[in-house]
């Protein structure tokens, strides 16, 4: 029998079709059920249900915990941020009189040091792909200052969220089923839907509920050996919510990651 591939080849262009879902990368289509979950389908399906009959259940509203969104939930964004933000994407502002009654003083002085390292005082334009270099010497001084250890600026990169890095991380890493990533269980889709779409092999690490959702570092060692015993090279180990609330997991995983030969891939979801 044919392949796809050679079907294709065979067929006039009167009767070919450009793009159909049997021609579409098969790790993009593994991706969907990635992105759907099974409980966020859930909880989109009973949304729809409570508007069309309202006393249909127990409650009147869904709150998706999915989506690591506390502004969801009520939590105020810090005002420091966007004022800033503001400021620098409409550099008008700082020339106008009435500025100084809407904005603190405190972020009209970041939004000008901002602007200051940013070619044209203009933001929206594209910059150098690790980032704009200005900012990145100023975050390169400023984590050398908050951590006493030389910086480069050269080894930052600046993105926009953390999806893009993620995803950069992982086509670094992975070059075939046989590499894998060890990701916490329960964890954010990002990981496990940029694992799918690169083709890696997921490695579950079961974070302890009843314990806070702790890490253990004999289980991360059982799971890492297990999956070694079966071939599969293991290349990274992310450390993300809910088993990483405040960074002080990583400290007790460096040296693991330092015997094992794995690159760490952190991260922490913060809404500004």
């Amino acid at each position: 029998s044919l392949t796809l591939r050679e079907e294709e080849a065979t067929m006039s262009p009167a009767s070919a079709r450009a793009l159909t879902v049997d021609s579409l990368n098969p790790k993009v289509l593994a991706l969907a059920d990635h992105l759907r979950g099974a409980v966020a389908g859930r909880a989109q399906r009973m949304q729809k249900e409570l508007e069309t009959n309202p006393g249909l259940y127990p409650f009147d509203e869904i709150i998706y915990c999915n989506l690591s969104n506390p502004h969801y939930l009520g939590q105020q964004p810090i005002k420091f941020f966007r004022e800033v933000l503001a400021l620098c994407d409409y550099p008008h502002l700082l020339n106008c009189s009435v500025t100084s009654s809407i904005f603190s003083s405190d972020a009209i002085t970041r939004a000008r040091e901002i602007l200051d390292l940013i070619p044209g005082r203009a933001m929206g334009g594209y910059s150098h792909c690790q980032g704009t270099e200005g900012l990145r010497n100023a975050i390169a001084v400023g984590i050398a200052t908050r951590d006493a250890f030389p910086c480069n600026a050269e080894d930052i990169f600046l993105t926009d969220g953390a999806a893009a890095p993620v995803h950069m991380v992982m086509h670094l890493l992975i070059r075939d089923e046989k590499d894998g990533i060890l990701c916490p269980i329960p964890s954010h889709f990002l990981y496990t839907s940029s694992m799918a779409l690169c083709g890696a092999t997921l490695v579950p690490y079961y974070l302890d509920e009843s314990g806070g959702w702790a890490v253990s570092i004999s289980d991360l060692k059982k799971q890492l050996d297990g999956a070694r015993s079966e071939g599969i090279t293991v290349r990274g180990l992310v450390v993300v919510n809910p088993g990483n609330p405040t960074g002080q997991v990583c400290l007790l995983i460096i040296d693991l990651c330092n015997s094992y030969i794995l690159v760490q891939v952190l991260m922490w979801l913060n809404c500004t």
